[in-house]
């Protein structure tokens, strides 16, 4: 039960991009906890006849409450549905499937055993190609100031700064569209995430799959990705200003970075602090774009107390957001709009806070980048 509710609360962030499907999870959900099983497994079987882009993680409640039923079958079947999205990627969730006692009905199930062997297969795989990635950031680096600029390969390169004390690292995306001899357009991408009480300055192999890698490459954009949760975090703003400034230094050194097409931003916490840059009066950055994140009106208060916007400022948020809500954004961003044109704001109907993350979301988030390059840069 313990797995249960970590799936549960990880269930808010793999929510489907139609309203009325994440009505239906969001019912389930609560049927669960009041441990309703049978009527959260018709609420599941009626919200997967209404979507395709489905979470692994809905499938992962959803098959507890099958078993919880009696339904082996549909069970098994949810399962198989879950691991083709990713469900079982990991060791952690692998030994779950295979130790806790809600499968102790179809452990001996001949489809069940090929599931779990085909969740190893494909957890031997991934560390395979995690092992050649870490390799090849490593290689890919450049060491030191260069004469003149070297012809980047095309991925991911793995630097570091140390920052009071703290090795903090931090990727360097090359897209395939680089060339050495020509400035190209940066995007500094501060991660969310962030809240944690020790700091961790991992570099997870999966970041790779970022959807900010493949919107940079179909814009031919650098993307610079600092490591970073705990204490300080984003949440330090001279730290975080400390750190960009460090680390910006660094790349200008190694990469034929286009000074004046250079945008600072984030998703969620990433992108809270954001809103704070806008407003220096001084900033190597052409303009601020946030994904997912939360404005204070504080964050805009100039000395004479109206809200004020220094430099333009992109934003793109879900209406269904319940971690950071669009109402709670629209009442910062209509007091701004009074005194100031320099914020822009786009939404999608649906998708929750990490609609970026779903395939309709990343499309969106493509067009939303191309919108604020063809504003700044046209």
């Amino acid at each position: 039960m313990k797995i249960l509710m970590v799936l549960l609360v990880l269930l808010s962030f793999q929510k489907s991009v139609a309203q009325s499907y994440e009505q239906l999870m969001d019912l389930a959900g609560t049927q669960i906890k009041l441990e309703k099983y049978k009527d959260a497994l018709l609420t599941f079987q009626k919200a997967f006849k209404k979507q395709d882009d489905k979470g692994k993680y809905d499938y992962a409640n959803a098959l507890v409450i099958a078993l919880r039923c009696g339904k082996t079958d549909l069970a098994i079947e949810w399962l198989n549905e879950g691991v083709k999205l990713g469900l079982g990627d990991n060791e952690q969730e692998l030994s779950y499937f295979k130790n806790d006692s809600i499968f102790k009905s179809i452990i001996h199930d001949l489809t069940y055993k090929k599931i779990l062997a085909k969740m190893e297969a494909q957890i031997q795989q991934k560390y395979k190609l995690d092992k050649i990635w870490q390799d090849e950031i490593l290689s890919n680096a450049i060491s030191g100031k260069q004469a003149s600029y070297q012809n980047a390969r095309q991925g991911f390169a793995l630097y570091h700064i140390n920052q009071d004390g703290l090795e903090i690292p931090y990727l360097v995306f090359v897209p395939r569209g680089y060339q050495c001899d020509t400035p190209t357009r940066t995007l500094f991408f501060l991660h969310g995430g962030v809240s944690a009480q020790e700091a961790s300055f991992t570099v997870d192999p999966q970041t790779r799959f970022e959807p900010i890698f493949t919107i940079a490459d179909s814009t031919n954009s650098i993307v610079i990705y600092p490591f970073q949760k705990g204490n300080p975090g984003w949440k330090n703003y001279d730290n975080c200003s400390a750190i960009i400034a460090t680390i910006l230094a660094e790349v200008k050194l190694r990469y034929y970075i286009n000074t004046n097409t250079m945008y600072l931003g984030g998703l969620s916490m990433g992108g809270n602090v954001s809103y704070q840059f806008a407003q220096e009066q001084n900033t190597p950055f052409r303009a601020f774009y946030t994904i997912s994140a939360r404005p204070k009106i504080g964050d805009f208060e100039s000395e004479n107390g109206i809200p004020e916007l220094t430099h333009p400022i992109y934003s793109i948020h879900a209406k269904d957001d319940s971690l950071y809500t669009y109402d709670d954004l629209m009442k910062v961003y209509q007091q701004v709009e009074k005194q100031t044109k320099n914020w822009v704001l786009k939404s999608v109907e649906s998708g929750g806070h990490g609609f970026s993350y779903l395939p309709t979301g990343e499309k969106s988030t493509l067009e939303f980048f191309r919108m604020m390059f063809n504003k700044e840069e046209e």
